[in-house]
């Protein structure tokens, strides 16, 4: 269950990456229309919820949502440097 929480997080964070327009030009080579960042946005804010249960289940009501804090910190985390410091699109 923590595995699965943590990948839904980063998952999250992910998706809330390539919302932007910077990242989703840089990363993926291609322009972002407003419609494609509006989707993005909500499938990261549904995986950041979906991450939720998981924790509850694993640790119960009262460690889990510690859990689930933490895991959301490591996957932004996580994120943050593969965004800002893997090389990007261009760089290959």
């Amino acid at each position: 269950m923590i595995a699965l929480e943590l990948l839904l997080a980063t998952l999250a964070f992910a998706l809330f990456g390539f919302a932007t327009h910077e990242h989703h030009r840089k990363r993926l080579g291609r322009p972002l229309e407003p419609a494609r960042a509006r989707r993005l946005r909500v499938a990261a804010w549904v995986a950041l919820a979906a991450a939720f249960p998981p924790a509850i289940v694993s640790h119960g009501w009262v460690f889990g949502p510690i859990e689930w804090a933490g895991s959301v910190m490591l996957g932004a985390g996580i994120i943050f440097l593969a965004l800002n410091f893997l090389p990007d699109r261009k760089a290959q």
